[in-house]
């Protein structure tokens, strides 16, 4: 297992990323992922194999080169597109699930949370995040920024 960054760097083939350490290229593929994705992202990041093994882990991007730095900024900002939901159109519950319909920095989007108790977490009084049904996630940030029709929207079925 990869302790530290010394000697390391990541190189792109194809749409696989793959190491190199001290000159020696690994044959096997590795994803990057945030060690603590929703509450320390930008921290630790654990290189891990196709079975999701890990492989190694970095305390930071600082520990890179200038282009593995690129190639591992360019995968973590495609596994966690997270949208950012900026209004809140109309919320609904059935049988304990809650249906949102809502406007991102990314466009307008329909979801599904279940178990909100599980799937909406609030990092801190103004950062909520939101897993859907399909584990994909959302985020209100700042919570403080809704205008008051859409945090009475939340209200009703958080």
């Amino acid at each position: 297992m990869i302790k530290t960054a010394n000697g390391l760097q990541l190189l792109r083939r194809g749409d696989e990323v793959f190491v190199r350490r001290d000159g020696e290229e690994s044959r096997t593929p590795v994803k990057l992922v945030w060690a603590r994705p929703i509450s320390a992202r930008g921290g630790e990041i654990c290189l891990v194999d196709r079975d999701k093994r890990e492989v190694g882990m970095l305390q930071g991007l600082h520990e890179l080169d200038e282009e593995s730095r690129r190639i591992a900024e360019e995968e973590l900002a495609r596994r966690y597109l997270v949208p950012r939901i900026t209004r809140v159109i109309r919320t609904s519950a059935s049988f304990g699930v809650r249906y949102w319909h809502v406007e991102t920095d990314l466009g307008e989007r329909t979801f599904a949370l279940r178990h909100a108790s599980k799937n909406a977490v609030w990092i801190d009084d103004d950062h909520l995040v939101l897993c859907d049904a399909l584990g994909c996630r959302y985020e209100i940030r700042p919570y403080s920024a809704l205008d008051a029709r859409s945090r009475a929207e939340v209200e009703k079925v958080i």
